[in-house]
């Protein structure tokens, strides 16, 4: 949830087509060299990805992005495959560490939903990271796609969280025992990802969208979550 989460004020990924056949590096980026190389082909494989998707993300784009050789961007990174890992690997450590990181949401599953809406609304200015999560769902149907395994890791830890805090939440008197605790952890979990699915499609330039697919997302998740409150939660 986004992953992937979910999410408009992210700058516009680079699309000009380079003389080589890649994608320039985006206005107001910064120049090469300024970042370690390494965060920079990360950076820049995060604009490509969101923008165009894996398959339609080439390492020649992102090393032309990223100024810098596909010989060397193949130092840093073994493959495109290892690239993509790494870059949703990123999305989902800096999601843990800002907003889900927090011992105290163990014990405190109402705290730790809070928090899953504050997730939502930081993706609504990451835009860029939604569609990069979004573009892992083909890695459902096959097991040998590059994302495949993470995917599976991420949806399965993200329901565990939910679960595990709601389970402790019983223990110390805060969450109502009949509360069915895996089943509300997979619900939140498929709302955020399907709140993104909307607000990516409504929010595409020229979208062909109608008028009620568009989502801000988050008054969705608090509304969700708050009705949770009011069923399960014990004051």
């Amino acid at each position: 949830m986004s992953s992937t989460s979910a999410h408009s004020q992210a700058a516009s990924p680079a699309t000009t087509t380079a003389a080589s056949g890649g994608r320039w590096r985006g206005p107001g980026r910064p120049p090469a060299g300024s970042e370690d190389k390494r965060e920079r082909i990360l950076n820049e494989a995060v604009a490509l990805f969101g923008a165009h998707g894996y398959a339609g993300t080439s390492l020649a784009d992102i090393a032309a992005a990223a100024e810098i050789s596909k010989a060397g961007l193949l130092h840093h990174f073994s493959s495109k495959e290892a690239l993509f890992a790494q870059v949703l690997a990123r999305r989902d450590r800096e999601d843990r560490a800002s907003l889900l990181g927090d011992e105290q949401l163990k014990d405190d599953p109402w705290s730790l939903l809070d928090a899953f809406v504050a997730l939502v609304e930081h993706n609504t200015r990451h835009r860029e990271l939604v569609a990069i999560y979004t573009a892992t769902t083909p890695a459902v149907l096959a097991a040998d796609h590059p994302a495949h395994a993470w995917l599976a890791q991420h949806l399965a830890e993200s329901i565990a969280q939910i679960e595990a805090s709601l389970e402790r939440g019983k223990v110390i008197g805060t969450v109502r025992l009949e509360a069915p605790s895996r089943l509300i952890a997979r619900s939140v979990v498929a709302l955020s990802d399907g709140l993104q699915i909307q607000w990516l499609c409504a929010t595409t330039p020229d979208t062909a969208a109608a008028s009620n697919v568009g989502t801000g997302m988050v008054d969705e998740m608090r509304l969700y979550v708050e009705d949770l409150k009011q069923r399960w939660r014990i004051d």
